[in-house]
């Protein structure tokens, strides 16, 4: 019995031992094992390195105000085009019919113009007539009067011719009344027309006209700059939509380079700063300077914008190419620093992760310059900290660790 016992204790014992080896190994397993580097306090060589792109400095896009047919595309993409090249058709059809249309009108409203300065010029005609024969009857009126006075003191023969002469004076004045009165009647009929409400009207047609031969213009899209069509999203068939763009010409022959910087970065820059660019796919570093910092934030990036112009005369870079540029400003004296090693990034937003007993925290930065291995922190850890530089990314934050040991 007593061996039976003394058996079972040691069964129970060597059980809870194996239990014990068990659950130490799933905890170590449950650790990840990770490698630390310590927050240190040091000079560094102020370097910033900015991350951005390549965008042509100039690109227009060609749309239309109109919900047109396209009736045939004379381009495609990647094509070299000169300003002024023909690069879309629109159905012109109905812009042609109101070219003719406003030309008609016009040409009628012209027509009635001159027939409304002939008329008046034949009324000041008719007037100027009727002044004159007015002139006329006055004196024939004045000389039928000096007739009848010779008659009274006439005499005989004399007598006679006297009064031959006032009836010819008499039968003046009857005909100059009578044509008088014809005149006036005329005038009267024919007043004066207006003429200047043709010529607001007329005006007013040739705006027209100057309106429709912009739309029938209009029709025939052509390049506004020399350059590359880079975008082409039309095809010969279908209905332009008004004022989305149809495509896009860009000029190559120089590229911008464009850096989101944050404001520490734009404290330290300044146009005419020189700088190196690194080109993803370009085995060659582009020395330039920078030709633009942006004196505010943008909000919809929350950030400062920086440019610097890289020629492209063979136009071997592109739209879109990812570039980083260096940008030597000096030395920093008892900086923060921690390794690059340490440096996470989720959308474009820095991190790291600050060790704690066996756990860590995930801490978000705000980084400096960097300097080869070494990268400056503003603000995030301390000196004495100790952030995880081997096997970061598998942490999240709180997990367990163990640390490598030498």
């Amino acid at each position: 019995m007593k061996k039976w016992v003394a058996s079972l204790s040691i069964l129970l014992l060597l059980a809870g031992c194996a239990t014990e080896d068990i659950t130490n190994e799933q905890t170590e397993r449950q650790q990840l094992l990770v490698e630390l580097a310590p927050v240190q306090i040091s000079s560094i060589g102020e370097t910033l390195e900015l991350s951005g792109q390549l965008l042509p400095t100039k690109q227009v896009p060609l749309v239309t105000a109109m919900p047109l047919k396209v009736t045939d595309v004379h381009t495609q993409i990647g094509q070299a085009v000169e300003a002024g090249d023909l690069l879309i058709s629109l159905d012109d059809g109905e812009a042609r019919r109101q070219v003719n249309q406003a030309n008609q009108v016009l040409d009628e409203l012209k027509q009635a113009l001159h027939q409304a300065e002939q008329i008046n010029q034949s009324v000041e005609q008719n007037i100027s007539a009727a002044a004159d024969l007015e002139t006329e009857l006055l004196a024939s009126i004045e000389r039928a009067q000096e007739l009848l006075q010779a008659l009274d003191e006439a005499e005989g023969a004399a007598d006679q011719q006297a009064l031959t002469d006032l009836l010819q004076a008499s039968l003046d004045v009857s005909l100059k009344q009578a044509a008088l009165t014809q005149a006036a009647g005329a005038g009267s009929l024919s007043a004066p027309l207006n003429t200047a409400e043709l010529s607001m009207q007329i005006n007013q047609a040739e705006e027209a006209v100057r309106q429709a031969e912009s739309a029938l213009a209009e029709t025939r899209i052509t390049a506004p700059i020399a350059g590359t069509i880079a975008q082409l999203d039309v095809t010969a068939g279908q209905t332009a939509i008004p004022n989305q763009p149809l495509a896009i010409v860009s000029d190559l022959s120089k590229m911008d380079a464009a850096f989101a910087v944050n404001s520490f970065q734009v404290a330290r820059l300044a146009a005419g700063m020189p700088l190196s660019l690194s080109i993803a796919g370009w085995n060659e570093t582009i020395e330039t300077e920078l030709t633009a910092v942006s004196p505010v934030i943008d909000p919809q990036t929350n950030a400062f914008m920086a440019h610097a112009t890289v020629p492209n005369e063979s136009q071997q870079l592109k739209g879109g190419m990812r570039v980083t540029a260096t940008v030597e400003l000096g030395t920093v004296q008892e900086a923060v620093v921690i390794p690059a090693d340490a440096v996470l990034y989720q959308d474009g937003e820095p991190y790291t992760f600050v060790a704690e007993e066996n756990r860590v925290r995930r801490q978000e930065l705000e980084l400096g310059t960097r300097d080869g291995a070494s990268i400056q922190v503003i603000d995030g850890v301390n000196e004495g900290d100790e952030v995880v530089t081997v096997g970061k990314e598998r942490l999240t934050d709180g997990a367990a660790i163990t640390v490598r040991s030498e």
